[in-house]
């Protein structure tokens, strides 16, 4: 390890190899540490990604890709299901292998990757650069960073070392809580999504293929609507009804934040990214590939940064006019969206999927949906047009 590094990223999921490998490529010294003893390990999420976004950032491998998904299906309560086309061909993939290779490209770019390297603190140090304190195989350690970016997911601490605000309240979580099961054999080229208030109270539950009789079945729901239940409460019932007595081969449970991005994702020699920054999708909370576009984001900016020999809060604040500049408009508009939905009763929500379902799915389309939508309750109309007439 040296001594020190232009860019230092905190945590090696797909924002933070992103970030590396971007920055690696530009010919900066990189240091990419990850805290957990193994890359790609635990999976947090329901691994399902656009097809043609992640291909941007890597050539698709076979080796990470567990299905390879045409159209979504989407049941209520009752049972009732509407088959819905993607907005684009959608991949479920093997996280671990996933994450490793994102990693190992950052690595063939040149980034120097730790695993087993806790960050513990910041220093700030002469010159506007970064002590960043490490714990590294057990052992203490300092390296300086002219620029630091914090990619160390849902429960950062960089953010509150760089002195951001990023801890949202909990009706702006969600709770989620996931099995990697065994014995069931959904379509391989379908992702489910179950939706209705009596099953994940203020969010959905899922149902992904993952080849060879697995899937992940997971849900997430909103802690203030949960009547005192945990989402592995709420879980197991959903698989009850579903898959009685078929076998768990893995557990995950966690928070993401659903509240649109930090206010401020800057600092003075400093980005966040990924759900570090809360960049997981509002309405969904995937983040897997809006992670990799902030490591991007941040990434050339940090390029850009160290070339003019400033790192401070205010030109880093070009990574934030780029992120705004492609997603603060549909972030804005898909969390409230999510606030509209909320207030939908339950009935209500049954009732718009089963007119859905007796659409032809071939002549589906967006301005039909929203039709049966705002038939259905047209509070809907009061709370969203708005944000589609360009608020």
């Amino acid at each position: 390890m040296q001594p020190g590094y232009d860019v230092v990223v905190i945590g090696a999921g797909p924002a933070g190899s992103v970030a590396a490998r971007t920055t690696a490529q530009a010919g900066l010294s990189t240091l990419l540490v990850e805290k957990r003893q193994e890359i790609g390990a635990p999976v947090r999420c329901g691994e399902a990604v656009g097809r043609d976004t992640v291909a941007r950032f890597i050539s698709l491998d076979p080796k990470w890709i567990s299905a390879d998904v045409d159209h979504f299906r989407v049941y209520n309560a009752l049972g009732d299901c509407a088959d819905m086309p993607p907005l684009e061909r959608t991949l479920v993939l093997e996280r671990k292998i996933f994450d490793r290779e994102l990693a190992h490209s950052a690595a063939r770019a040149g980034a120097e990757v730790m695993v087993k390297a806790r960050a513990a603190g910041f220093t700030q140090l002469e010159g506007g650069a970064r002590g960043v304190q490490l714990v590294v195989q057990g052992e203490p350690r300092e390296v300086r960073a002219r620029v630091v970016i914090g990619a160390d997911g849902t429960e950062a601490q960089t953010t509150r070392w760089a002195g951001l605000k990023s801890v949202p309240s909990l009706r702006q979580y969600y709770s989620a809580a996931q099995y990697l099961m065994a014995g069931i054999d959904p379509d391989p080229q379908v992702c489910q999504y179950h939706i209705g208030w009596s099953l994940a109270p203020g969010g959905y539950a899922w149902v992904f293929p993952k080849g060879e009789g697995k899937a992940n079945v997971g849900l997430v729901i909103s802690p203030d609507l949960a009547k005192g239940k945990t989402a592995i409460d709420y879980l197991n019932l959903f698989v009850d009804r579903l898959f009685p007595g078929r076998s768990v081969l893995a557990q995950m449970v966690g928070g993401i934040p659903v509240t649109n991005v930090l206010p401020r994702m800057v600092a003075d020699g400093y980005m966040a990214v990924g759900d570090a920054a809360h960049q997981s999708d509002p309405l969904t909370a995937g983040g897997i590939t809006n992670g990799m576009h902030g490591g991007l984001f941040a990434a050339e900016t940090a390029i850009e940064a160290i070339r003019r020999s400033d790192a401070s809060a205010r030109f880093l604040g070009r990574y934030e006019e780029r992120w705004d500049a492609e997603f603060g408009k549909m972030y804005r508009r898909l969390l409230r969206i999510r606030q509209a939905l909320l207030k939908v009763p339950d009935d209500k929500l049954a009732r718009m999927i089963s007119e859905v379902a007796r659409l032809d799915g071939r002549n589906m389309s967006l301005p039909k949906l929203v039709e049966i939508a705002f038939k259905t309750h047209p509070q809907l109309l009061i709370e969203v047009a708005p944000y589609f007439l360009g608020q």
